[in-house]
């Protein structure tokens, strides 16, 4: 009995293809999700001088472990209290939050948790496809 081994040839020339490209590819890919997730944060930012909009930046994405990484930041000092919401000066300091008087809270913007939740739920669809047009640029089926 013969056996043709061209199709099994032809599986492992396409793994070693899709290993050899594969980590380019999802850097790149988380790359371009982290842009995205910057520009809706910048645009939900509010403005009154500019520089809170302005200091938004990403790193590069980088291997923490088994991880891939890549982090949005503000370098502004008072980034996270636009975010999160604050105490308004001069307002008692209240240890609970069911205790805070909405008179004396500013509520946060959440600039970057509402962007990120966007992306992440996006990015399922987007890695499918990206995916598909990855190893189709490969020649693998």
């Amino acid at each position: 009995m013969a056996f043709n081994y061209k199709e099994f040839e032809a599986m492992y020339q396409n793994l070693h293809k899709v290993q050899k490209f594969h980590e380019k590819f999802v850097r790149n890919f988380l790359y371009e999700m982290g842009l995205r997730c910057l520009a809706k944060t910048k645009k939900r930012t509010p403005v009154d001088t500019g520089d809170l909009r302005n200091h938004w930046s990403l790193s590069d994405v980088y291997r923490k472990g088994d991880d891939l990484v890549i982090y949005l930041s503000n370098s502004m000092e008072y980034a996270s209290h636009v975010e999160y919401g604050h105490r308004k000066r001069n307002a008692p300091l209240v240890l609970r939050p069911e205790d805070r008087n909405p008179g004396n809270w500013v509520e946060g913007y959440f600039m970057a948790t509402l962007s990120i939740a966007e992306i992440e739920a996006q990015m399922p669809a987007r890695y499918d496809a990206a995916l598909k047009k990855f190893l189709s640029g490969l020649g693998v089926r």
